[in-house]
């Protein structure tokens, strides 16, 4: 059997700049099929914003990821344009493709594309959850906790509340902690810069998103839920002190090899390689081209006949027509099959 001798796989990213954009779809749908309901934004409202995109003190992307042209994955994020932190939302793939082969090409085009359009960014942060598998610790957030780390984000060490998902999600805020990645490598944080941020996110990306969607009256009721967690984590701080930063998730593993930290073997690991599609379509051009040039020979032979019993007409009278015809006729189906089979 006859080796291969060259492999590719090209992995892509897409802003999404309309809700009507077919790909943006098939991400949402990726997205609403993924995360858990205490967790999801409205499909909605993530609607609403792909067209709105900004506000006052905040920008935000949403990109389609793409493996060999295929949309596997979503990525939600804001840009603060306050303490240039760029926080992200939602990061999910197709379950099929949570590897690190696939994440890591397409995180890598994910911060270029920033990169490339020269927004300043201080800070990547993400919030993620530290329960331990007991604590029944959702698999997306265990999934990016784990690959977030080996691209040098380091785990806040200080308890940061989720506010709520809307006005009555009450289930969605949870105690959770950031990660943070900075241009260069950070070992620790001042808890002005750690403040700082929370109420950049807080007021700026919480506040901001839900009141384009509340009424007058929940809109204040949201402001004294923000006001009320910011109050509580000023309170923990001593602002002359520094926070770690830890490279593993506090009280859940002391390192990924451990038993406590997969659910099964073959359901948390991110080893491996997401395979190509290899599952040939179907060719539409074979299966209606084919019937069709049949119709269109016995058509024409038809036609012709008649053509002939009219006019009183022979053959022979007709032939130098019938070749010049013939391969014209030969020379567009052959153009017409070579483009589509090669494609």
């Amino acid at each position: 059997m006859a080796k291969a001798s060259s492999l590719q796989s090209m992995y892509k990213i897409k802003l999404f700049t309309s809700s009507s954009d077919k790909d943006f779809i098939k991400a949402l749908k990726i997205y609403n099929d993924t995360i858990p309901a205490e967790t999801k934004t409205s499909t909605n409202e993530i609607t609403t914003y792909v067209d709105k995109k900004s506000d006052d003190n905040r920008d935000m992307y949403f990109f389609g990821l793409y493996f060999n042209d295929e949309v596997i994955g979503y990525i939600e994020s804001g840009y603060l344009k306050i303490t240039k932190t760029l926080i992200i939302d939602y990061l999910v793939l197709k379950e099929q493709f949570n590897y690190n082969s696939v994440f890591y090409p397409l995180f890598s085009l994910f911060q270029k594309f920033f990169s490339d359009n020269l927004i300043d960014i201080e800070y990547f942060v993400a919030e993620v959850s530290v329960k331990t598998l007991e604590q029944n610790v959702d698999k997306e957030s265990y999934y990016l906790r784990k690959l977030l780390q080996a691209e040098d984000f380091r785990l806040i060490d200080f308890p940061y509340p989720q506010p709520r998902l809307g006005d009555n999600n009450y289930e969605s805020n949870f105690n959770l902690r950031l990660m943070i990645k900075s241009t260069s490598s950070i070992y620790e944080i001042r808890n002005q810069t750690f403040m700082s941020i929370i109420e950049d996110i807080y007021i700026n990306h919480y506040l901001s998103w839900y009141s384009s969607f509340l009424i007058p009256s929940k809109i204040e009721d949201y402001q004294k839920h923000i006001d009320n967690l910011i109050t509580n984590i000023k309170a923990d701080l001593n602002p002359d002190e520094k926070i770690r930063l830890n490279v593993l998730p506090i009280g859940t593993c002391e390192h990924y090899m451990t038993t406590q930290c997969f659910y099964k073997s073959n359901e948390i690991s991110t080893a491996g390689f997401a395979k190509n599609n290899t599952t040939k379509s179907i060719n539409l051009t074979w299966i209606i081209g084919i019937p069709l040039v049949i119709i269109f020979a016995i058509a024409f032979t038809f036609l012709l006949f008649v053509l002939l019993e009219k006019f009183k007409m022979k053959t022979d009278d007709i032939a130098p027509l019938l070749t010049p015809i013939s391969s014209i006729f030969t020379g567009i189906l052959a153009l017409a099959f070579s483009n589509k089979t090669s494609k």
